[in-house]
C-alpha cells in the first residue's frame, strides 16, 4: 500500500483485508491506542493527564482493571493441564503393568495345559480300559453263571 493509499484512508478504519468482528474490534482498538500514544507524545514533558481527558482516562483504568481481574479468576490451565498429564502417564502405566500380569498369567496357564495334557490323554485311555473290561465282563442274557 503506497502512501496516497493510507492518507485516503481513515486512520481509525480498519484494512480491507481484515474481516470479522475480531479483527475489525482488535484494529479498532489498535488504531485507538496508537492515537492516544500519539497524543501522549505530542504532550511531551507535560504528561498523559494533561492531554487525554478524565473520562478516557478512567475509562482505561476500568478496562484495566477488569482485564486484571477476569485474568485472576481465570483458571490456571496450566496446573491442570499438568495434571491430566499426569493422570495419563498413570493410567498407561497400569495399563503396562496389567498387560504384564495378563503375560505372565497366559505363560502359566500355557505350562499347566501342557501338563495336564498327559493327565487328560491317560483319563482317556482308562476310561476305554473301563469301559471294555466292565462290558467284557457281562454275561449274555441267556447265561448265568
Amino acid at each position: 500500500m503506497d502512501d496516497s493509499e493510507k492518507a485516503e484512508r481513515p486512520r481509525n478504519e480498519p484494512p480491507h483485508e481484515h474481516k470479522g468482528v475480531v479483527h475489525s474490534a482488535t484494529d479498532l482498538f489498535l488504531n485507538s491506542t496508537r492515537m492516544l500514544v500519539e497524543q501522549v507524545a505530542r504532550a511531551g514533558g507535560a504528561g498523559a493527564q494533561a492531554v487525554v481527558p478524565d473520562a478516557v482516562l478512567s475509562s482505561a483504568t476500568r478496562m484495566l482493571e477488569s482485564m486484571r481481574s477476569a485474568v485472576e479468576s481465570a483458571p490456571q490451565v496450566g496446573d491442570e493441564l499438568e495434571i491430566v498429564l499426569k493422570e495419563i502417564r498413570a493410567k498407561r502405566l497400569t495399563i503396562k503393568a496389567i498387560n504384564a500380569e495378563l503375560a505372565v498369567l497366559d505363560d502359566q496357564l500355557e505350562i499347566l495345559e501342557r501338563s495336564l495334557a498327559p493327565l487328560a490323554a491317560w483319563s482317556a485311555q482308562w476310561s476305554k480300559v473301563q469301559h471294555t473290561l466292565l462290558h467284557s465282563l457281562d454275561l449274555p442274557e441267556g447265561e448265568e453263571g
